[in-house]
């Protein structure tokens, strides 16, 4: 099984409305290190549905 982590990123701008949100991000780690992690789920702390910043996440 791959090997999953998580990272939280503090103080990101909402792209909507310019509040501060934190992202949480889980993500499985890489088998490659020329490959980006793979995002398994994505939140904020602003709206726990909304998708709009996971496009910034590779």
């Amino acid at each position: 099984m791959k090997e999953q982590y998580q990272e939280t990123y503090e103080n990101q701008h909402c792209p909507l409305d310019g509040r501060t949100a934190s992202h949480t991000l889980w993500l499985v780690k890489s088998t490659c290190t020329r490959c980006s992690d793979e995002v398994l789920d994505f939140s904020c702390s602003l709206d726990p549905d909304c998708r709009e910043c996971i496009s910034e996440y590779p």
